[in-house]
């Protein structure tokens, strides 16, 4: 009898091991496209960010040409509105930056995973394969760097002369300071034009890059004439 309870309880506890065993594997092997997933949607929250500083900055552009539109009747309501306009994309762009650091901490977690796994691929075949597989989309994500140079190379210059022209004609608000401006003024709405390019360069990228790490989803449907 006591036999018969001691391989009870050691089936019980082996049955208990093998649960862990299994559960732990699982665990590890579902992990990461979890990790793919946050860092896909990490990725189209950056993608989310920049459509708002596009729209930002169209605000800024119609906020320049309602200012230098009214310089001869009030431009007083005008300013304070591009004035406000700087502000909305100082917010933008401040967020886009505080939530592509957390997407490329997310990226340097999912590949330093895929790595990890990686070693514990028995089959040189199949290990080669994988690594093969990391390399060229751990590439693919680089691109997004290399697009969002040239954003982050002309955005913070838009910005400032932006807050500079805020600045200056705040002072000067008369028909004059306005049309001295005007040169400066359209040198900035061209400037403010190739940024809206280069984030609609870089929102193509993130688009391609979310794809290319993620697993397909299809989207519930919603339709209810049915």
């Amino acid at each position: 009898m006591k036999n018969h309870k001691f391989y009870s309880v050691l089936i019980t506890v082996a049955l208990t091991a093998l649960c862990a065993t299994l559960m732990a594997g699982c665990t590890t092997s579902s992990s990461g496209y979890k990790k793919s997933d946050k860092t896909g949607d990490a990725i189209k929250t950056v993608r989310d960010d920049i459509g708002t500083v596009k729209i930002a900055v169209d605000g800024t552009l119609t906020g320049l040409d309602g200012l230098v539109a009214s310089a001869t009747t009030d431009p007083r309501g005008p300013f304070e509105t591009f004035a406000k306009s700087v502000d909305k994309l100082d917010s933008a762009a401040a967020k886009t930056q505080k939530d592509a650091a957390t997407m490329r901490e997310r990226a340097d977690a999912y590949f330093q995973q895929w790595e990890t796994q990686n070693s514990g691929v028995k089959s040189e075949e199949i290990r080669k394969l994988s690594q093969e597989r990391r390399a060229k989309v751990q590439d693919t994500f680089s691109r997004i760097r290399s697009a969002a140079q040239d954003a982050k190379d002309s955005l913070p210059a838009y910005q400032s002369d932006l807050k500079d022209l805020r600045t200056v004609l705040s002072s000067d608000l008369t028909v004059a300071g306005i049309d001295a401006s005007k040169k400066v003024i359209e040198k900035t709405k061209a400037s403010g034009l190739q940024v809206q390019k280069n984030l609609d360069k870089l929102i193509d990228e993130m688009n391609s890059v979310a794809t290319a790490i993620t697993a397909a989803r299809v989207t519930p449907s919603t339709d209810t004439s049915k």
